[in-house]
């Protein structure tokens, strides 16, 4: 579903290049719950940006559902000499693909002069989808998300975890294929972070939605990924199935993690 090959993310700064992402690849199958976990700079956040191209990458090869979205490489022709290819999905080809993946944030960013149904609706809205097709899709996420009964209040009458659910809800209007979220549950207090779980459990299982959790918690990890990847110092240093990499870590990174001793976030 998501190949990535040989990621590097540079920033240019005032100073000097800063290196976000460098060769970073794996690959997240159809339907799977993939964590990537990692400390603050890690590079996790930049990295599912990348993978809709939020961020652009600097080099590397992001192939989604088959697609090509991004190629950037320099290789050696036969003359010895360097070939540049880049290769960029713009205009309504990027719009296609950004309609294949929801995002989910730690902050659900809700439009404070919209209702409930109104923030689920207005992604189908840009879309230009029939006001009655909105409406049906609506009703449809706001019972899949528990919240029938908020429909016509406004974020300000929420929870955070309501709000959040929101968010979610919002971020599967178009029926999209992949679900990322940049941690979901930070801001959200133990009960609700497994409230919020539990519910992108049951969206990748009724759902069938391949979803990426990107986080500094080891507990969301082990809650509901089957595989994982860690991330120190911008570069993968370990993944696999969440059994083989949680039981018998390699990396010192991945036993600092599994004892909480470093748990800031980006």
């Amino acid at each position: 579903m998501i190949r990535i090959q040989n990621l590097t993310k540079v920033f240019k700064t005032e100073n000097s290049p800063f290196t976000a992402l460098e060769n970073v690849s794996l690959h997240v199958e159809s339907e799977d719950i993939y964590g990537i976990i990692g400390m603050s700079g890690a590079g996790k956040s930049t990295l599912v940006r990348c993978i809709n191209l939020l961020e652009e990458p600097t080099f590397g090869e992001i192939h989604i559902a088959g697609q090509c979205v991004f190629r950037h490489t320099i290789s050696e022709n036969s003359e010895n000499s360097a070939q540049n290819e880049k290769i960029r999905l713009v205009g309504r080809d990027l719009l296609e693909l950004r309609r294949e993946i929801g995002m989910i944030f730690q902050s659900p960013n809700l439009l404070m002069q919209r209702n409930v149904e109104e923030n689920i609706g207005f992604p189908m809205e840009v879309a230009g989808v029939p006001k009655e097709k909105i409406q049906k899709r609506v009703n449809e996420l706001l019972e899949l998300v528990n919240l029938q009964e908020k429909a016509r209040n406004y974020p300000s009458q929420l929870s955070g975890g309501q709000r959040q659910r929101v968010s979610i809800a919002r971020a599967l209007a178009n029926t999209p294929k992949i679900l990322l979220c940049d941690e979901p549950t930070s801001a959200l207090d133990s009960l609700t972070t497994n409230q919020i779980l539990d519910l992108l459990w049951d969206i990748n299982q009724k759902l069938r939605v391949t979803i990426v959790v990107i986080t500094h918690e080891i507990d969301v990890v082990k809650k509901i990924c089957n595989k994982v990847a860690v991330i120190d110092q911008t570069k993968i240093v370990e993944q696999g199935e969440i059994g083989q990499v949680l039981l018998n870590p390699c990396m010192e990174i991945t036993r600092q993690l599994l004892m909480g001793t470093r748990g800031n976030h980006d």
